[in-house]
C-alpha cells in the first residue's frame, strides 16, 4: 500500500496533478506494476467516475505511459521535483497553495475508503448463499474421501485435513464478471471448495483446491515478471509447477499470453468482513486417470492483493461432484 519511501499517495496524487512536469510521467512508468500504484490506482479511477478533471489527468496519464512502453524500469525512483527559475521565484506563493492541495486530495483519498467499508460489507448479502444452500462460518459438513483417494499420486492436490466432519473457517465470494463463486475455507485457509449455484440456488459446479506454492515478490520488477502485460507468467499460454510439469491454460486457451481475469473477494470472518482483488488465470492438464478418478488437475495462479500486503498463490484442484456434497441447510441470520 502506498505509505512510506518514494511511492507515497500523496507523490502519486502531486505527480498526477503536475504531469506536464519533466520526470512526472517516467515516475509512473517506473512503478506501474507495485502494489502501491496498482492500490493507488484503483482509488484514483473510483474518484475519476465522478470527477471529471481526475478522469482527464488518468487519460493522459495512460497515454504518457503507453509511449514509455518498453523503456527501462527504476524502481528505486524518487518522486520529481521541479526547479526551474520561475518557479523557485514564485514558490512563496505556490508552494502553500500546493500543500492545501495535496493535503485536500489526501484527506478525500481516506474519506473515500473509510466510507468504502460499510458499502463493501452491506453489498456482499450473496455470502450466505440462497434460500436453497446457505453459508455461514463454522459449519460443519461430512467430505466425501473419494475423490482425493482416486487422485492420490496422480495430483499435487492436498485432502482435507482429518475425516468425517470439517468445519468452515472463512467463507468467501468472488466475483468473476457476472458470475458468483462461493469459497468454503477451511481451517488454516490453504485449501477451499469453490462453489457455483444454479438457478434453482443448489450447487452445479464444485472444484476444490489446496495450497501448492505462495510467493511474495519483493519488488516492482518481480511483480513484471508474474503481471507484465507482454510476458507476465499469469496469463501466459502455459504454466509449469517446480517439478517441471506443464498445465495448458483452461481460461481462453491460445498461443499468446492474455490478461488475467480481475476478480473481487469478498471474505466473511467470525466477526468482520474483508475485501480484496484478485488477477487470476487457471490451467489444467490430464491426471492419466479413468472414471471415477479426477481426468483433469487444475493449477490456479492468483495475484492477491489484500489490505496492506500482496502475494501470488499456486493452488492445485480436482473437480467434485455437486451432488456428493452434503451442505447443512442453516437460517441465514443464524
Amino acid at each position: 500500500m502506498p505509505g512510506s519511501g518514494p511511492l507515497t499517495a500523496v507523490a502519486l496524487w502531486a505527480a498526477l496533478n503536475s504531469l506536464s512536469s519533466p520526470g512526472s510521467a517516467e515516475y509512473f512508468h517506473n512503478y506501474q506494476y507495485d502494489p502501491g500504484y496498482v492500490q493507488w490506482r484503483r482509488e484514483a479511477d473510483r474518484e475519476a467516475a465522478h470527477n471529471p478533471a481526475v478522469a482527464a489527468k488518468l487519460d493522459q496519464l495512460d497515454s504518457r505511459l503507453a509511449q514509455l512502453e518498453g523503456q527501462p524500469r527504476s524502481p528505486s525512483a524518487s518522486p520529481p521535483v521541479r526547479t526551474s527559475p520561475a518557479q523557485a521565484e514564485g514558490s512563496g506563493f505556490i508552494w502553500p497553495i500546493l500543500f492545501i492541495g495535496i493535503v485536500i486530495l489526501l484527506l478525500l483519498w481516506l474519506w473515500r475508503r473509510r466510507i468504502g467499508r460499510p458499502a463493501t460489507a452491506a453489498a456482499a448479502s450473496g455470502l450466505a448463499g440462497s434460500a436453497t444452500t446457505r453459508f455461514r462460518v463454522g459449519m460443519t459438513m461430512p467430505v466425501d474421501p473419494s475423490p482425493f483417494l482416486l487422485a492420490a499420486g496422480s495430483t499435487k492436490v492436498q485432502p482435507p485435513e482429518g475425516s468425517g466432519m470439517i468445519s468452515v473457517e472463512v467463507v468467501g465470494l468472488l466475483r468473476d464478471g457476472a458470475v458468483l463463486l462461493h469459497r468454503l475455507y477451511l481451517p488454516g485457509g490453504k485449501a477451499f471448495f469453490q462453489l457455483h449455484l444454479g438457478a434453482g440456488g443448489q450447487p452445479d459446479e464444485c472444484r476444490y483446491f489446496s495450497r501448492v506454492d505462495e510467493v511474495t515478490p519483493a519488488d516492482g520488477q518481480e511483480w513484471g515478471l508474474w503481471l507484465d502485460p507482454t510476458q507476465g507468467m499469469i496469463g501466459w499460454p502455459s504454466f509449469q509447477t517446480k517439478d517441471g510439469k506443464m498445465y495448458g491454460r483452461v481460461w481462453g486457451p491460445s498461443d499468446s499470453r492474455i490478461a488475467p481475469r480481475k476478480m473481487e473477494e469478498t471474505l466473511q470472518l467470525v466477526d468482520h468482513v474483508e475485501q480484496r482483488q484478485l488477477q487470476a488465470m487457471l490451467y489444467g492438464g490430464p491426471t492419466g486417470g479413468t472414471p471415477p478418478a479426477p481426468e483433469t488437475e487444475y493449477i490456479l495462479v492468483s495475484a492477491i492483493e489484500a489490505t496492506g500486503q500482496a502475494w501470488v498463490a499456486i493452488d492445485a484442484g480436482i473437480d467434485i461432484n455437486p451432488a456428493a456434497l452434503m451442505l447443512p441447510s442453516v437460517p441465514l441470520a443464524a
